[in-house]
C-alpha cells in the first residue's frame, strides 16, 4: 500500500475510528484500525463488535493494499502533527510508514485478514434527517440513558418510527427525555411504511448515538438511517456507523408523563442554571440534594442547599409562577443541571402537580409558548 493524503483528512477518519475501539484482551485485533486503499479511496474501519464504523477518505492511491494498526498509537501520533502537512503513507514488511515534513513514524501492524468483517446496509435508506436536527435531538436524550447494565434496555435510546415523525426517548428510571423529529414525506425511503409496520420501535445503544452525534460537524449534510431487525446503520457524509440493537422490552415511559399540571413556573434558564450550580457546591456529597422553593402568589424562587461538611447556600431569582399551594421540591443537582443544560431557550418552564411527582422541564418561546417537541422529566428526591 502506498498513498498520499493531507494529515487533516487522514486524521479525521482515524480519530472517529479510534473512539470505537477498546481494550479487548480476548480479541487483540479489535484494538486495531483497519486501513484499506482501493478504488481511489482510503477506507478506515474499526469495531468493538457492538459498534462498527467505516470512514471513506480522499487520498491519492499509488498502490492498493491493506493493514491493521494499533488505534491508540496511530491516533496519538496524528494528534501531535500539523493538520496542513502532506502525509506519505506506505506499508513495508507489515509496518506502516508515515512521513511528513519534519516528522516520520513506523508503526508495527498485523495481518488485515484477521480483522472482523463490518456489515453493510443491504437495503436503501429508511429515512434522512438534517444532521443538525438529529445531533441536537440525540444529545438531548442521551444524558438520561442508564450507565449501568442492570437493565440493559435502559442503556439504550428508544426509537419510535411513526408515520410522520421519529421520537427518541431515554430514561434511567430517575429522569426521562423525549425529543420528536418531524419527517416530511420527501425524507422517507420507499420501504419506510413497510418497515415500521413490522418494526415500529428499536432500542439503539446510547454510546452508538453519542458517536454518531460527535461525528456531525457544522457543514455535515443529512443523516441517512438504514435499519433491520437486529442492526441499525447511520450514514453521515462519508462515515457509516453500524450498531447492534438492544434486545428487550422498553418501559411504557409515556405513562409517567403528566397530561396536565396544577402548577407552572417560568424562569430564565441561565439564571436558574447558575443558581443551581452555586447550590451544588454546598449540597451533600451523597444525596446531592438541591431544593427549589416557591410560594403561592409569589414571584420569587429560592434555590437552597446545605451539608454538614460545607455549610449552606440560598439564592433567590425572579420567576413567573402559577402555583397551587407552596412548592418545595428537592432534586439531585446533577439531574437538575442536565435538564437545564439540555435546552437552549432563554426561558424554561417547570410543570408539576405536587412536591413528589414528576417535574416536566420544557423550553419556552415567545408569549410563553412551550416547545412540545422536547421535554425533560426529573423525579424529585423524597427527603
Amino acid at each position: 500500500m502506498k498513498i498520499q493524503s493531507l494529515v487533516e483528512n487522514f486524521k479525521k477518519g482515524i480519530l472517529v475510528a479510534e473512539k470505537i475501539i477498546g481494550k479487548n484482551l480476548t480479541l487483540p485485533i479489535l484494538t486495531n484500525i483497519l486501513l484499506e486503499a482501493e478504488k481511489g479511496r482510503l477506507r478506515v474501519s474499526a469495531t468493538n463488535l457492538e459498534i462498527g464504523v467505516v470512514c471513506l477518505l480522499r487520498a491519492k492511491i499509488e498502490k492498493e493494499g491493506k493493514i491493521a494498526v494499533p488505534g491508540r498509537v496511530i491516533g496519538g501520533y496524528l494528534s501531535n502533527i500539523s493538520n496542513q502537512a502532506k502525509l506519505n503513507i506506505e506499508v513495508k514488511n507489515q509496518t506502516l510508514h508515515l512521513t511528513s515534513e519534519g516528522s516520520r513514524a513506523a508503526i508495527k501492524g498485523v495481518d488485515a485478514k484477521d480483522f472482523p468483517i463490518i456489515p453493510k446496509p443491504q437495503l436503501g435508506a429508511l429515512l434522512e434527517i438534517g444532521s443538525q436536527i438529529f445531533q441536537e435531538s440525540a444529545l438531548r436524550v442521551i444524558t438520561c440513558a442508564a450507565t449501568t447494565e442492570t437493565r440493559q434496555e435502559l442503556t439504550g435510546v428508544h426509537f419510535s418510527f411513526e408515520e410522520n415523525q421519529l421520537v427518541l426517548a431515554a430514561t434511567d428510571s430517575f429522569r426521562l427525555a423525549e425529543s420528536t423529529i418531524s419527517l416530511p414525506k420527501d425524507s422517507l425511503g420507499n420501504d419506510y411504511k413497510k418497515f415500521i409496520t413490522k418494526n415500529p420501535t428499536s432500542i439503539v445503544p446510547a454510546r452508538t448515538l453519542l458517536e454518531v452525534a460527535r461525528s456531525i460537524g457544522p457543514e455535515s449534510g443529512k443523516v441517512n438511517i438504514f435499519a433491520g431487525e437486529s442492526q441499525i446503520f447511520f450514514e453521515v457524509d462519508d462515515i457509516v456507523f453500524v450498531s447492534r440493537l438492544i434486545d428487550g422490552k422498553y418501559p411504557e415511559y409515556r405513562q409517567v408523563i403528566p397530561k396536565e399540571f396544577s402548577s407552572h413556573v417560568f424562569a430564565k434558564r441561565e439564571e436558574l442554571l447558575k443558581a443551581v450550580r452555586v447550590a451544588s457546591i454546598f449540597s451533600d456529597a451523597k444525596s446531592r440534594e438541591v431544593k427549589l422553593k416557591m410560594k403561592e402568589g409569589g414571584d420569587k424562587m429560592k434555590i437552597e442547599s446545605q451539608s454538614v461538611e460545607t455549610g449552606e447556600n440560598v439564592t433567590e431569582i425572579p420567576v413567573q409562577a402559577s402555583l397551587k399551594g407552596e412548592g418545595a421540591i428537592a432534586f439531585n443537582n446533577r439531574y437538575l443541571i442536565d435538564a437545564l443544560n439540555s435546552g437552549s431557550s432563554e426561558v424554561v418552564s417547570l410543570g408539576f402537580n405536587d412536591n413528589f411527582g414528576p417535574v416536566v422541564f420544557q423550553e419556552v418561546f415567545d408569549k410563553n409558548k412551550l416547545n412540545k417537541k422536547y421535554l425533560h422529566i426529573v423525579m424529585p428526591i423524597r427527603s
